[in-house]
C-alpha cells in the first residue's frame, strides 16, 4: 500500500504507546488506553491514515518535550533503550531534519509538517524575523491550497 511504512508505523507506535503511559501516569488507566484505542480504531479503517496520525501525535510528542531537562531526556532514552524502542532524542533529530527539509524545499507537503511548522512558530523560542515570515508564509500557502 503506498505511503504505508509498516516498520516505521511499528517504531512509532511503540514509542507513542510508551510516552502516553509516561505522560499520563496520575492519570486514571483509562486515559492512556483511550488514546490507543483511538489510533488501533484508525488503524484498522486506514492504515496509511493512521501512519499519518500517529506522525503528527508523534511530534506533538516532541514539541512537548522540549522543555525537558537534559536529566529527564537521559533517563527516558535510557528506559526506552532498555525496552527496545525508539528514543525521544532520536525522534527529536528526525523531526528536526523534517523541519529543515521543508525550509529547503520552500512548501509544505502534509498536514504532519504543517503542525511541526506550526508548533515551531507558536514557540516562545528566540527566532529571526525572516523565519518568522517564513513559517508564516509556509502555513498561510498551506491553508489556502
Amino acid at each position: 500500500m503506498p505511503n504505508f511504512n509498516r516498520s516505521e508505523y511499528g517504531l512509532l507506535k511503540d514509542f507513542f504507546s510508551f510516552y502516553v503511559h509516561m505522560r499520563m501516569e496520575a492519570s486514571p488507566p483509562e486515559e492512556p488506553q483511550r488514546a490507543l484505542n483511538n489510533l488501533e480504531a484508525l488503524e484498522n479503517k486506514s492504515p496509511r491514515m493512521a501512519l499519518q496520525g500517529l506522525r503528527q501525535a508523534i511530534n506533538d510528542c516532541v514539541e512537548e518535550s522540549w522543555h525537558f531537562d537534559p536529566a529527564k531526556v537521559a533517563a527516558l532514552d535510557a528506559e526506552l533503550i532498555n525496552r527496545g524502542i525508539i528514543t525521544l532524542s532520536e525522534l527529536r533529530r528526525r523531526y528536526s531534519r523534517g523541519y529543515t527539509k521543508v525550509l529547503k524545499r520552500g512548501r509544505i507537503k502534509n498536514d504532519t509538517e504543517f503542525y511541526l511548522l506550526q508548533n515551531v512558530i507558536n514557540d516562545p523560542s528566540e527566532k529571526t524575523s525572516e523565519e518568522r515570515e517564513l513559517l508564516a508564509k509556509l502555513l498561510s500557502d498551506y491553508e489556502g491550497a
